[in-house]
């Protein structure tokens, strides 16, 4: 190679790999959390040192699926003192959606200084009882407004899979909830059913300050290793006004190696 075909193949590379880093770079910085039920296993045997970890890894919040024994003000106190954000919570739908338990677990939200608490699971069997829980969830929704805090659901793949009449379960949620009812888009398990997250991203836009980054795969709790190309759901979410993406990974409980390569993966991306 003579020393003009050098500088050009050289330039041909730096080019490349300025494509590369602007195709990484995300239009705006979204925050990292943990989803603590991907590590609950340890959590149950050491929560602080667990904690510990995580932040080391990188995290910078994280968001309950369970207490651990704690109570909000433990557990916030304990966020605080290790340099973590309380990037939500879940709390199930009986908690919320009846009446008599809706102020306790509003005041607990407060506490533990959660800015939005979403209900993990639903499953009405009928059009008329997603319509229901809808209604219930627009109620309650008021409340949490009114403490600062912001309601919403976190789908698994029955809502997109499900339908009545030709309607799956997630339309007929938020074409009868107030726009109070915010969303957490599981994005692994969107994907799961067949499903586009940047497609629902965009057809219910700013109902998802936190979404669930979970890999789309039974096999492996790693984005990355799942096969999927992510670009899309990213950029799709910082389209939107989400302000954390909250690393879930289901496989296996017992171990930080899951978590370690999600963020791993997102560093990869330029989302981390």
């Amino acid at each position: 190679m003579n020393r003009r075909s050098f500088l050009k193949a050289g330039a041909a590379a730096l080019a490349g790999l300025a494509l590369n880093a602007r195709a990484n770079t995300p239009a705006r910085r979204i925050k990292t959390g943990v989803q603590l039920w991907s590590v609950r296993k340890l959590c149950e045997q050491d929560f602080p040192g667990t904690l510990r970890a995580l932040k080391a890894m990188g995290y910078e919040g994280v968001q309950c699926g369970g207490f651990f024994g704690r109570t909000a003000k433990e557990l916030n106190t304990l966020f605080k003192d290790l340099g973590l954000a309380a990037a939500g919570m879940q709390m199930q739908a009986d908690r919320i959606i009846k009446p008599e338990n809706l102020a306790a677990s509003v005041e607990f939200a407060r506490e533990l200084g959660a800015p939005y608490l979403f209900v993990p699971h639903f499953d009405a069997k009928t059009a008329d009882g997603w319509k229901r829980f809808a209604e219930q969830m627009s109620v309650a929704a008021q409340t949490f407004k009114a403490a600062g805090i912001r309601l919403g659901y976190h789908n698994h793949q029955h809502e997109f899979r499900d339908r009545f009449d030709g309607v799956c379960k997630w339309d007929i949620l938020y074409q009868n909830a107030s726009q109070d009812v915010y969303q957490q888009l599981d994005l692994g398990h969107c994907m799961l059913a067949g499903e586009s997250p940047a497609f629902w991203l965009r057809k219910y836009p700013n109902r998802n300050p936190a979404v669930h980054v979970k890999a789309s795969s039974n096999t492996t709790g790693v984005i990355g290793a799942d096969g999927v190309d992510w670009e899309p759901a990213f950029a799709a979410c910082e389209a939107d006004i989400t302000e954390w993406y909250v690393v879930e990974a289901e496989v296996r409980p017992d171990t930080l190696d899951d978590v370690r390569g999600c963020l791993a993966h997102m560093k990869k991306l330029g989302r981390a």
